[in-house]
C-alpha cells in the first residue's frame, strides 16, 4: 500500500475521483456540505492545515482522507469495502497525524467503525454536539490540539453564520 498526499496544485485533478470514491464508499456518512466544500477547493483558496491523501494498492484507489483547516472546517475518510479491517484507515489517519500538528474531526455516535478508528489512533473525544445531520456527534482531536479552537470556531459561526459559510466555502 502506498499513501499519496496531494499537494495544492494536485487537488484540482483529484477532485473527481475523490468525490466519486466518497459517494460510492462513504456509506452515506459523508455530508453533502463536506463534498461541496471539497469541490470548491482550489489551489488559490486552500486553508492552512488542509491535508488530502489517498491509499493506493498498485494503481487502485482503496482509501481517501481529507482534513480542511485541521478538520475544523471539514474532515472525512472512506475505505473501499474490500480493504476494510486491513489497517488502511489507520495508515491514512496516522499519515495525517504525522503531517499536521493537530487534527479535529466530528463523528456521529452511531458510526462505530469511525469511532474505533479514531480511538485506535489515539484521538480524544472532548465534546458531544448535535451534528450536521441532527445526530449526537463527538468532537475528537489529536496531536497538539486545543479545545479552544473548536469553541472559537463555534462562537464565530453562532454570531455570524454567513461569515462561517464563507470561511468554510459552503
Amino acid at each position: 500500500m502506498i499513501i499519496r498526499q496531494f499537494e495544492p496544485q494536485d487537488i484540482e485533478t483529484a477532485k473527481v475521483p475523490v468525490i466519486r470514491f466518497m459517494k460510492r464508499y462513504g456509506d452515506g456518512r459523508i455530508t453533502h456540505r463536506a463534498l461541496r466544500w471539497f469541490q470548491r477547493l482550489s489551489k488559490q483558496n486552500i486553508p492552512e492545515g488542509t491535508y488530502v491523501a489517498a491509499a493506493l494498492d498498485k494503481k487502485k484507489l482503496i482509501g481517501v482522507i481529507v482534513f480542511g483547516h485541521y478538520g475544523l472546517q471539514e474532515s472525512f475518510i472512506a475505505v473501499h469495502p474490500q480493504y476494510r479491517k486491513r489497517g488502511v484507515g489507520e495508515v491514512l489517519l496516522k499519515s495525517a497525524l504525522a503531517k499536521l500538528p493537530k487534527i479535529y474531526t466530528r463523528v456521529a455516535c452511531d458510526n462505530i467503525p469511525s469511532l474505533k478508528l479514531c480511538f485506535s489512533c489515539g484521538l480524544i473525544a472532548f465534546k458531544l454536539i448535535k451534528g450536521p445531520t441532527g445526530k449526537p456527534t463527538l468532537w475528537l482531536a489529536g496531536g497538539d490540539y486545543s479545545t479552544e479552537d473548536v469553541i472559537r470556531m463555534e462562537y464565530i459561526a453562532k454570531i455570524s453564520p454567513r461569515a462561517e459559510e464563507k470561511r468554510s466555502g459552503s
